[in-house]
């Protein structure tokens, strides 16, 4: 049978245009995949064992803990661009993998962000870490906000990016994409980034339902957070901006930033995230 091959020239352009359309997001990935061959990438893994799930994470550096709590259908990889200039600061990054993702079991309970405030607990007790910095991204952000509520010994501040206190953070478009199923090429590109694979169904079906039921904080329970927090959102973000204006003012000691970009400002925008996180907790901004 007689094979056409693509020009290299072609392929190499190709590659070159998408390297060029995706920076500096795709330049930062590049950082990370060298910076992985460093001996400062060297990583100690491990596992807690819950009631009903196995929580896989990893731990990177040294110097005061930092917690990075990825967003539901993502993984872990989702902090390329801060992974290394957190331990270059000099701090102890630890990288849970949320239930249902990557190592970690889903367990039987149903998903919502006091359970996930629980896994995380278990994994800085398994590291014996008393306080930590926590960043959290998406689904992270809301549990960093009942880790300040209901763990405040175990969190020195909170970072919270592209978090909500309520299901009504979420713009329209957001809520009516929560009763929808991943199908196609988007269902095999999931079913690999979130490390779910053939689970893919059933940690999406209960994910959704958690976006639509859950969190439920009121306005009481954001001004008992006295931990100081940083609130991030992005200006074309699935929350709304009034939403986490609301949020930062509720909270005792919160600050807002807004910055240009969606929801995922932590991987395409992660030059002005870095920034606003390296002023609020006092380390060097990454070169």
């Amino acid at each position: 049978m007689k094979r056409y091959l693509i020009p290299s020239g072609i392929i190499f352009f190709v590659l070159l245009s998408g390297y060029i359309l995706m920076m500096p997001m795709s330049g930062a990935f590049v950082r990370y995949l060298a910076w992985t061959l460093t001996p400062a990438a060297t990583a100690s893994t491990g596992s807690v064992r819950t009631a009903d799930a196995s929580i896989h994470y990893i731990s990177l550096g040294n110097g005061p803990a930092v917690l990075l709590l990825h967003g539901g259908l993502s993984n872990r990889l989702a902090w390329f661009s801060q992974i290394p200039w957190l331990v270059t600061a000099g701090r102890q990054v630890v990288l849970p993998d949320i239930r249902g993702h990557g190592d970690s079991g889903l367990g039987t309970n149903e998903l919502n962000y006091r359970l996930l405030a629980s896994d995380a607990i278990q994994v800085l007790d398994k590291l014996d870490i008393r306080r930590a910095d926590v960043i959290g991204w998406s689904d992270g952000g809301n549990t960093a906000l009942l880790l300040g509520r209901y763990s405040p010994e175990r969190v020195k501040r909170i970072v919270a990016i592209s978090a909500n206190f309520s299901p009504t953070g979420l713009t329209s478009e957001a809520l009516e994409e929560t009763h929808t199923r991943s199908s196609g090429l988007e269902y095999w590109l999931k079913r690999w980034w979130t490390g779910a694979g053939k689970h893919l169904v059933e940690l999406e079906n209960r994910i959704k339902h958690m976006w639509r039921t859950f969190p439920v904080l009121q306005p009481v329970d954001l001004q008992e957070i006295t931990t100081p927090t940083l609130v991030i959102i992005g200006d074309h973000d699935v929350i709304s901006i009034a939403h986490a204006r609301q949020m930062a003012k509720l909270l005792a000691n919160g600050f807002l930033e807004i910055i240009p970009g969606g929801h995922s400002t932590p991987v395409t925008h992660s030059n002005q995230v870095n920034e606003a996180i390296a002023k609020f907790l006092g380390i060097p901004a990454p070169n």
